[in-house]
């Protein structure tokens, strides 16, 4: 059986996180939902700092306090080229751990901020 949802979205980022969610958990549900999820942690990081969960690469649960703010972000920022976006990934600041993190898309788990 074949799951269609239909979304609406003037956003190509957020389309292009609900196909590459998708494709990965092999769920259109999921890839809907984590999208928009993760685009609610990015508005919070822009706003200020965002509470939230992810997977790490070994499996194991992360709780991260980020922010996107553009002083920090200018701060930490290498500029080596390519930006997590396209392969995938979420950047941050983690404002506990004084550093730049990443995590993948589907690997968001929730925001509790």
């Amino acid at each position: 059986m074949t799951q269609i949802i239909t979304t609406a979205t003037n956003d190509a980022l957020v389309a292009a996180h609900i196909a590459a969610i998708t494709a990965k958990t092999g769920s259109a549900l999921m890839g809907t939902s984590k999208a928009l999820l993760i685009e609610e942690a990015k508005r919070q990081m822009r706003e200020g700092v965002c509470h939230f969960i992810y997977l790490k690469k070994d499996g194991s649960a992360r709780e991260a306090m980020g922010t996107l703010s553009k002083p920090v972000l200018n701060a930490t920022l290498k500029g080596t080229g390519d930006s997590p976006e396209t392969w995938g990934c979420c950047y941050y600041h983690d404002v506990i751990k004084g550093g730049a993190r990443s995590f993948r898309w589907s690997n968001l788990i929730a925001v509790l901020s």
